[in-house]
């Protein structure tokens, strides 16, 4: 197709305006999908999709946990190599506390599939626990899909309308919640030991600057170092709690 000129006369093929009428409506319907659930569908990044394994219709804005995908490796390698996920989801329960879950994003029947959030910021009512609490994580035996304020957790809460209660929140998911207190990297002060039969240490779970202040003893494997290669006493290293023992516990 060529430009024309103003004042040209302008013979146009029916199929040249189909084709700009196909556009148009293109471009209309992104401009509709983009606002209609008040959140971009543009943004793709931390939005999945996941099946609602429940036997009742979770709302919007509820928390599913993710227990495992709907095609597997096994079933269909070419459809799970090619085609993004979709995941199963299932109410938060005691024995699943700690697994990834997803913020819904639209109503999800029982059986159904729907868009969630994984990662990303979202709006979501939370019961609030404790004002000091603040990050939110799914009620365990909840059969709605409820939040609750944690003092830990990898939703922080940005924003929340009130002080107690089930209150409007704002969440920010994924990346950056403080995790479980296991999770959480510490400064060690090497004592005695070898890379073989591990470390004794002095932990600090509040830093280097916390010396002669909150303490205590473990022993640290390192299995990462040489074992010709053992580390001075006094060397300040940092250390992970699944690498740890600490006295009179059992190793992790």
């Amino acid at each position: 197709m060529e430009k024309v000129r103003s004042g040209e006369a302008v013979n146009i093929k029916a199929s040249t305006w189909n084709a700009f009428v196909d556009a148009a409506n293109w471009v209309k319907e992104a401009k509709q999908n983009s606002s209609a659930s008040g959140i971009s569908a543009g943004l793709d990044v931390g939005i999945v999709r996941i099946k609602n394994g429940e036997t009742t219709l979770y709302p919007r804005f509820s928390a599913l946990v993710i227990t495992g995908v709907c095609v597997t490796a096994e079933t269909n390698e070419e459809e799970f190599a090619s085609c993004p996920p979709v995941f199963e989801g299932l109410k938060m329960t005691t024995d699943r506390e700690g697994k990834p879950y997803a913020i819904l994003l639209e109503p999800i029947a029982a059986g159904e599939i729907g868009r969630a959030m994984i990662l990303g910021v979202t709006p979501a009512k939370v019961i609030i626990n404790s004002s000091d609490d603040d990050y939110a994580v799914p009620k365990a035996g909840s059969s709605a899909g409820a939040l609750e304020s944690s003092a830990t957790g990898t939703a922080r809460i940005l924003w929340r309308a009130g002080g107690g209660g089930e209150q409007w929140c704002v969440l920010q998911l994924g990346g950056a919640g403080a995790g479980q207190a296991e999770d959480k990297a510490l400064m060690c002060k090497v004592g005695s030991g070898s890379a073989t039969a591990g470390y004794t240490v002095t932990v600090y779970p509040n830093g280097r600057s916390d010396e002669g202040g909150v303490e205590y003893s473990a022993l640290l494997f390192l299995p990462d170092v040489a074992l010709d290669s053992d580390i001075p006493s006094g060397t300040w290293i940092i250390g992970h709690k699944t690498a740890m023992a600490s006295t009179g516990g059992s190793e992790t």
